[in-house]
């Protein structure tokens, strides 16, 4: 009988589990299936205050909504011409994970199908409106009540790039009553999209589309579109188009603080 030595043990045990590890990775895959489950979460937001700040007057608010693949970090970046202007900036982080090409780490405001870029090229799946809705819905309204508890808010406007344009129009309509209004930046919207809200009822909802002509990612005329729908359910639109590619346009930003300054 061969009797291991206490240092021989841990060793073979080691080996063993290694070597189960690497026969189960060679079994093939019979079957499976993802399953998403709708659970309570939190998610940060990342807010960008005027100098000279003073919480007993009040404000308004600009709810910012970065696009696919980035970070409220960097939507945070466009603060300054807002601040500048007395309002809050506010970015929060969607709450979906995209692993980008470089390695870092992004998130995404829906379950979006990559394979499609441009989305009305295609019906949107099941599993995308639902997730829209969500966050248009559940995770936007948690974010204003929670900024209207910590700051002393007289007015509220989402502004939303690309994917998060999306998020804007849906929660712009769903939550037209707290809403002041929009801003879509280089997006589309489609009525597919909004679940059981009639879209003609948030008709007082002021809208300002900014479209680049030579946006490749949302063509103009998928833009043009979202601007007839809103314009044909009787909402106030003003639009305007730019020189330039799928892009926010820094020297716009007075154009839109001077919009929100009207509404």
């Amino acid at each position: 009988m061969i009797q291991l030595r206490p240092i021989t043990l841990p060793f073979i045990l080691t080996f063993l589990l290694m070597w189960n590890f690497a026969s189960a990775q060679n079994d093939s895959i019979i079957n499976t299936s993802i399953w998403w489950s709708k659970v309570e979460a939190l998610t940060p937001t990342k807010v960008a205050l005027p100098d000279n700040f003073d919480n007993t007057q009040p404000h308004t608010l600009v709810i910012g909504l970065h696009g696919y693949g980035s970070t409220a970090e960097s939507f945070l970046g466009l603060y300054k011409p807002f601040t500048d202007a007395g309002f809050i900036f506010a970015s929060p982080e969607a709450s979906y994970p995209v692993l980008l090409n470089n390695g870092n780490l992004a998130f995404e405001w829906f379950l979006y199908d990559i394979s499609s870029f441009i989305m009305l090229e295609r019906p949107a799946s099941e599993l995308e409106k639902r997730a829209m809705r969500i966050t248009a819905e559940k995770q936007m309204d948690q974010i204003m009540n929670d900024l209207e508890t910590q700051y002393n808010i007289n007015k509220i406007i989402f502004m939303g790039f690309s994917q998060g344009g999306i998020i804007t129009y849906l929660t712009g309509i769903h939550h037209h009553q707290k809403v002041d209004g929009i801003v879509i930046l280089s997006s589309v919207v489609h009525e597919d999209w909004l679940g059981k809200d009639n879209i003609a009822a948030g008709k007082e909802l002021p809208v300002l589309i900014v479209q680049g002509e030579s946006d490749k990612l949302v063509p103009i005329e998928y833009a043009e579109y979202g601007r007839d729908l809103m314009i044909k359910n009787g909402y106030e639109v003003t639009y305007k188009k730019f020189d330039g590619a799928h892009t926010v346009q820094g020297e716009l930003l007075p154009f839109v603080i001077d919009w929100i300054n009207k509404k």
